[in-house]
């Protein structure tokens, strides 16, 4: 695949609102788990979510949502962060989401919201949440939502679109906020925990949600460099798959695809792979098929090192592959793995496997893998590496 280089990020979650503070929540855990902040979750089984701060949101730009906030905010850090002139280059955005329009749906239902064109189609639409200020779109636009692995499959879709010279840069990334209607769906499926969220370890119990969004700036690297901009991370390969073997149940054969899929494109051979940024949600059948396929794809080549950031950050929905890519690519410059926050004992049914934990891990190659899984077998896989040295051409 040709190179693509990551040159700006926006991010927005409950760490905080830089690449620094969540860099730091990743390197020193807090338990920041809370009943929703928003309102009362008493009728449901588990309310245990990891939420942005109301001062945060506070912060945000003024929009009619939340997730028009969200999506405002990291927009603009990114292309902020990038240097990129809006009026000289055709820039694009593709976005994911699974509950944006959602909530508006939902404040207008239970009657909290003040806006009387809530109810309209139009406001319900979750393509509202690309109308970011100061933000004339040349490239191609779009909204989309593969469940879990959405936040992760939106800059590898965008990546067709510089590909085509369809845009000179895109804005790609995930976001999604917590609603009722959330909470009981993953209470409804019995995968929420109300206690820590501990992927791979023996005791795991389930699902911590979580909202937030992040946002990335792409270019083909050798664009990128054509104009001296700082290069964060490059994108070497990708992988997709959508296997539709189950409702809700990841599938092995459908997972692994997308993995070697990944692997092949970005011509990375697996032994060079210095890490693997799980999906990792902390279900027992979603981590045991995670590294049943991981298995599956590597052969006999030994498991590189894995780490799990939904231990620390929860499971951000949409947003989720997007966290685990900022992860990956603090992670490569830092030369540092973050680890799985309170892992205890790792599940012995995993079979031999290097959990990240305690003060994590050096990071002792250039490449890693990103992995994001949602519903319905929506699969999706990166392959990251770090900036190419100074003067290096693509």
């Amino acid at each position: 695949m040709t190179p693509i280089a990551i040159t700006g990020v926006g991010i927005a979650g409950p760490a905080g609102m830089s690449t620094g503070m969540f860099w730091d929540a990743l390197l020193h855990p807090q338990d920041r788990r809370t009943p929703w902040p928003r309102r009362a979750m008493s009728a449901y089984p588990v309310d245990n979510v990891i939420a942005i701060p109301e001062p945060d949101w506070a912060a945000l730009p003024a929009s009619a949502t939340r997730a028009d906030a969200l999506a405002a905010f990291t927009i603009g850090q990114a292309l902020a962060h990038a240097g990129l002139p809006r009026s000289d280059v055709r820039i694009g955005c593709f976005l994911a989401t699974t509950t944006a329009g959602v909530e508006r749906l939902e404040d207008e239902f239970i009657g909290v919201s003040g806006d009387s064109a809530g109810g309209s189609a139009a406001a319900l639409d979750a393509a509202t949440v690309l109308q970011a200020p100061g933000c004339d779109w040349q490239g191609p636009v779009a909204m989309l939502s593969t469940a879990c692995s959405s936040g992760l499959m939106a800059p590898a879709l965008a990546i067709d679109a510089l590909l085509a010279g369809e845009a000179d840069a895109m804005v790609a990334g995930g976001l999604d906020v917590l609603l009722e209607y959330t909470v009981c769906g993953f209470n409804g499926l019995r995968v929420a925990t109300a206690e820590r969220c501990r992927p791979f370890d023996a005791e795991r119990k389930g699902v911590v949600l979580s909202e937030g969004a992040v946002s990335f700036c792409l270019e083909t690297l050798e664009a990128a460099q054509a104009r001296g901009a700082q290069v964060l991370a490059v994108i070497r390969g990708r992988g997709i798959s959508c296997d539709a073997e189950h409702v809700t149940a990841p599938d092995r054969a459908g997972v692994s695809r997308a993995i070697v899929q990944a692997l092949e494109d970005s011509g990375v051979a697996r032994q060079d792979i210095g890490a693997v940024f799980t999906h990792s949600t902390g279900t027992s059948v979603n981590d045991a098929t995670e590294i049943q396929a991981l298995r599956a794809a590597f052969g006999d080549t030994p498991l590189p090192p894995v780490t799990g950031i939904k231990s620390v950050m929860g499971h951000p929905q949409a947003a989720a592959g997007a966290f685990s890519l900022l992860a990956a690519v603090l992670a490569l410059r830092a030369r540092q793995l973050p680890p799985t926050a309170w892992l205890g004992t790792t599940d012995p049914a995993l079979g031999e496997l290097t959990v990240a934990a305690g003060e994590g891990l050096p990071l002792a190659r250039d490449h890693v893998l990103v992995e994001a899984f949602g519903f319905g077998g929506n699969n999706c896989v990166l392959v990251l590496s770090g900036p190419p040295a100074a003067g290096a051409r693509p």
